[in-house]
């Protein structure tokens, strides 16, 4: 299969199944059966997000352990990729938020947030199948290694950081805790339950440390709901039991935990801090939705009182009814319309095709400089060999010529080219048009060179190794012809 090809097929079959997931999950929340794969309580869209962050250090691990410290390098190149795909997904996204809520509904904006989680599910993909860059920005390499390493340092501190503080907040809440034992309130819960198909244990409590009711755990075991000690209405925890329970079959938690992630990983960019508070926005948003599809207008007025009565702080890895003060002023508005908006299925596919397809446009060159300084500085005429040009596009005549002796003519043209190495997972490859491939003599080891339209490939027959570097210079492809003439 063609690196196009390829990418199309992944393209399409990540579409495919996120079109799917997301329709599973919405007819699992509705109470309909899924019969396709089986039934099932939760209403996860394809896979947890947590396979983001596992995948990203299973491959760190896998680096370092197989490769030593000299191997982080290549998982830096992963990181870095991973780094500029996010930060550009949620800078746009958070551009179209505005007019996404509008007319589509809060599960397919909610939903919007985790299209990195599918986009790397399996990067092996996206490398194996990455398309030449359309624009580069530079930092000097060894600017790079140095911020690299500080990056990835406080990247794991910051993450680390917030697991622990999650854990030692879930000790403490569940220390003072109690369990509920009013019949009357475990019995609406156990409705509220079978309301949605959820048959998975979840412990109810209250909590004297809490000012909204919340929810926390992210395996089965381990899920509770906390209440705090005041008094509530009857219909009151039935709309309170209904909103945490849809953060519980959809695995909210989960969520948490990967925007944790993301934020550490982009911890100096401070946009993707706001698209982290938005994304959580969303997924509250999007409980409001469900908890109010079919209510009248007394039902949504009892709810926006609710959400101003019991405001506070979500902390930790946690979800909760009313918690973001700067957020709330929307939420109350949302829920006083009644507002039917698209289900967003067909956002969600161009959506995940554009990043499909559009992943790898950007990229960080780590050298920049003419090919004569980044490689062939001391090469002479004399220590190229088997110079070949040929052309799968055009005529059998142009399919292949090779010179046996470079010209100092040409060797001078190459190397006054203007290029970017690049600092990426990619390994390219070049499906058509004028390609010149030959072989160097270098000082550090013979070189397999391959340069086309837009790019250079040079692989190392010593370390087995190969770089990319992305032209800057136009490439005069008639000019080289004529040298093999």
């Amino acid at each position: 299969m063609t690196m196009m090809g390829l990418r199309i097929f992944w393209s399409v079959f990540l579409a495919s199944m996120l079109a799917y997931g997301f329709r599973r999950s919405w007819r699992i929340e509705h109470g309909q059966t899924q019969k396709l794969i089986g039934d099932t309580d939760e209403a996860v869209v394809w896979i947890t997000p947590l396979i983001f962050p596992m995948i990203v250090v299973i491959i760190f691990l896998a680096d370092f352990i197989l490769g030593g410290v000299g191997e982080i390098k290549q998982f830096m190149r992963l990181a870095v990729d991973i780094f500029i795909s996010m930060s550009v997904y949620f800078f746009f996204l958070m551009i179209l938020l505005p007019v996404l809520r509008r007319y589509f509904s809060a599960r397919a904006c909610a939903t919007l947030w985790l299209l990195p989680v599918l986009l790397f599910y399996q990067p092996v993909t996206l490398a194996d199948s990455a398309f030449v860059p359309l624009f580069t920005f530079y930092i000097p390499g060894n600017v790079l290694q140095v911020f690299g390493y500080i990056w990835m340092t406080f990247a794991a501190a910051i993450f680390t950081g917030e697991i622990l503080f999650g854990l030692v907040f879930r000790r403490k809440l569940l220390k003072g805790a109690g369990p509920i034992e009013d019949k009357r309130i475990l019995e609406l819960w156990e409705e509220e339950k079978r309301a949605i198909r959820y048959s998975k244990s979840v412990r109810l409590m209250t909590s004297a440390d809490i000012t909204t009711p919340l929810s926390m755990g992210m395996f089965a075991k381990s899920q509770v709901t906390l209440l705090p000690e005041r008094f509530y209405t009857m219909d009151e925890l039935r709309l309170i039991f209904r909103h945490e329970l849809h953060h519980i079959q959809r695995r909210d938690v989960d969520t948490k935990v990967f925007l944790s992630f993301c934020r550490a990983m982009c911890w100096f960019n401070p946009l993707v801090w706001i698209a982290i508070r938005k994304a959580s926005d969303d997924l509250e948003l999007s409980c409001d939705e469900i908890v109010l599809e079919d209510a009248g207008d007394q039902e949504r007025r009892r709810y926006a009182q609710l959400l101003l009565h019991t405001a506070g702080s979500s902390r930790g890895f946690t979800t909760c009814l009313s918690a973001a003060a700067g957020s709330l002023r929307y939420r109350l508005k949302c829920v006083m319309q009644r507002r039917r908006r698209r289900a967003g299925i067909l956002l969600l596919v161009v959506m995940m095709l554009i990043c499909c397809m559009s992943y790898g446009s950007i990229a960080m060159a780590s050298e920049r400089g003419t090919v004569g300084d980044l490689l062939l500085s001391g090469t002479a005429a004399e220590d190229v060999y088997a110079l070949s040009y040929y052309d799968n596009l055009k005529d059998e005549e142009d399919q292949g010529h090779t010179l046996h002796a470079c010209s100092e003519e040409l060797l001078a043209y190459i190397k006054g080219l203007e290029a970017d190495k690049l600092f990426s997972s990619g390994r390219w490859s070049y499906e058509g048009g004028p390609v010149v491939d030959w072989e160097v003599a270098a000082e550090e080891g013979m070189l397999y060179l391959s340069l086309n339209e837009t790019f250079l490939s040079v692989e190392n027959s010593d370390t087995n190794q190969t770089s990319y570097y992305k032209l800057r210079s136009s490439v005069d492809t008639d000019y080289i012809r004529g040298f093999f003439e």
